[in-house]
């Protein structure tokens, strides 16, 4: 997973999304589901992954937030979400899977006050904004350096993309 710190310290403007021609063999570069449609700074994205690296989009803080979540990186955490996203798109309520998946959403919602403990916010606008501050040797002084930050897209996400979400969820098999 990147380093959102300096992910974040970007060139103002250069993080932000567009759509790339639909083509099955374009593998998102931080999951690696087949099918990318979208790109940030050139960089291919499912529709899972693109707020993690979007954070110039108008609406960011709507549609994402930063989490506490060391164990996972921003892949693994994708995909996380897609399993927990099909389960409430193909199972009826009540249904074990569905119960499940809406407990694993309300778990990583939760790690929103983590982060927000640990670096001041959950917002991450605010996060950008931050970082561009930071002077150049403390950015020396994180090289190699691990974060538990992660990006989680929210139900505004989900919601604004429904049809071209349930068209990925529904496909997610496809391989490169």
């Amino acid at each position: 997973m990147h380093d959102l710190v300096a992910h974040f310290r970007a060139p103002k403007g250069s993080l932000t999304t567009r759509s790339l021609p639909a083509d099955a063999r374009t593998a998102c570069a931080c999951c690696g589901l087949a099918g990318a449609t979208l790109a940030v700074s050139d960089t291919p994205l499912c529709l899972v992954c693109t707020p993690a690296y979007a954070a110039d989009e108008a609406q960011i803080d709507r549609h994402a937030a930063l989490i506490w979540l060391p164990q996972l990186d921003q892949g693994s955490l994708s995909r996380l979400l897609r399993a927990a996203w099909t389960a409430l798109l193909v199972c009826n309520p009540g249904q074990p899977e569905r119960e499940r998946a809406l407990a694993i959403l309300d778990d990583l919602s939760g790690r929103r006050e983590t982060a927000a403990e640990k670096i001041g916010t959950y917002h991450p606008a605010r996060l950008r904004r931050a970082v561009a501050t930071l002077a150049p040797h403390h950015m020396l002084k994180r090289q190699g350096a691990a974060s538990g930050l992660r990006i989680l897209p929210v139900a505004a996400w989900r919601e604004q993309n429904s049809e071209a979400l349930s068209a990925l969820l529904t496909n997610r098999s496809r391989t490169p």
